[in-house]
């Protein structure tokens, strides 16, 4: 995965609310230690590298030693943190649309999310979500408050309880949560493909009170033109590829990157965070997706991929990787 997927950063703040008001917990220690940048809960629709944000959701369980953080955090979410979508989402004419929208606009709020789309069923609406690119693991974590943010948003546009007729989860049998069970107030089952939420067609066609026609196409037109922002985010895409052929010679440095894409070092660095980025998270995602891509092939040695991803010796390799994943680059091989 040579291009690194990206979450609204309010998602971030709702976790750093959730750890103090919830656990009493300062989140600032645990922002710095993921380096996020607080600034950005300011901006609107600023966001942040999906790696970060995984990093950010394991730590958070791991230090309240609560498997539930999702469910938790996921109630905390309000329409407006959802920036344009969630404006939309207020407007919309029936639950049916909203959810079409939300198709729509998905990468809104992830890039992470390949495709989402609604499915009529008989006398039902299904709400589909895939993931078949292997390379972005799930985090089961986010996954859970983002379902619970979407119900609660469901909740505040029809002004009553919204719940599944059933429902279908991507995670194994043997990692089934009672809780989720109870939440979702429906039979569950788990180890499925995609993740699917059945409902009734009758409630998600009724006419909502929040509709408003003026509203839903002036944020539609938003939408539309931050998604194409999102699209293009060319600069990111061009310093990953120019770190592909230039990581063995050990000569990669920003300055010889900006300076290989006609530009300063300023100019590249203000252009990555604009993007949501910056040259270190690309050359540390690059990094870790080449040197998984080559202990998954087995065509070299861990000394030369040191050498092919840009590290002076193995050894500072396998300190990096085991940074990266929690695992020597040998262990990594053997479970891949």
């Amino acid at each position: 995965m040579l291009y690194e997927p990206t979450t609204l950063a309010n998602v971030a703040r709702i976790i750093g609310e959730t750890l103090q008001k919830d656990y009493g917990i300062d989140p600032a220690p645990i922002f710095e230690q993921v380096k996020i940048d607080t600034s950005k809960f300011g901006r609107p629709g600023s966001r942040v590298p999906l790696s970060k944000m995984t990093r950010l959701w394991d730590t958070a369980v791991f230090i309240t030693d609560d498997q539930q953080f999702g469910l938790k955090a996921g109630v905390r979410a309000e329409p407006s943190d959802f920036y344009v979508l969630g404006h939309a989402w207020l407007a919309s004419a029936t639950l049916k649309g909203a959810l079409e929208r939300l198709c729509r606009y998905a990468h809104v709020l992830s890039t992470a999310i390949t495709q989402a789309e609604v499915v009529d069923e008989d006398d039902m609406v299904v709400f589909v979500e895939s993931f078949p690119d292997p390379s972005i693991v799930i985090n089961r974590t986010a996954d859970e408050a983002g379902m619970v943010a979407f119900f609660k948003l469901c909740e505040i546009i029809r002004r009553e309880p919204v719940r599944p007729l059933k429902a279908e989860l991507i995670f194994p049998p043997d990692k089934a949560r009672n809780y989720l069970d109870e939440f979702l107030q429906c039979p569950v089952t788990y180890g499925n493909e995609r993740e699917k939420f059945y409902f009734s067609k009758q409630i998600f066609e009724e006419r909502l009170p929040g509709y408003i026609p003026d509203v839903l196409d002036s944020t539609s037109r938003i939408a539309e033109q931050y998604l194409e922002s999102l699209d293009q985010s060319k600069v990111a895409t061009d310093v990953r590829r120019l770190l592909v052929q230039m990581l063995p010679s050990g000569k990669a440095d920003q300055d010889r990157i900006a300076n290989r894409l006609y530009r300063s070092t300023s100019t590249l660095q203000r252009q990555l965070s604009a993007e949501g980025t910056s040259y270190r998270d690309i050359l540390e995602t690059t990094r870790r997706s080449l040197a998984e891509k080559y202990l998954r092939d087995g065509d070299y040695t861990q000394a030369e991929i040191a050498y092919m991803v840009g590290f002076s010796d193995q050894s500072n390799f396998a300190r990096a990787f085991k940074r990266w994943t929690g695992m020597s680059p040998g262990e990594f091989q053997k479970t891949a």
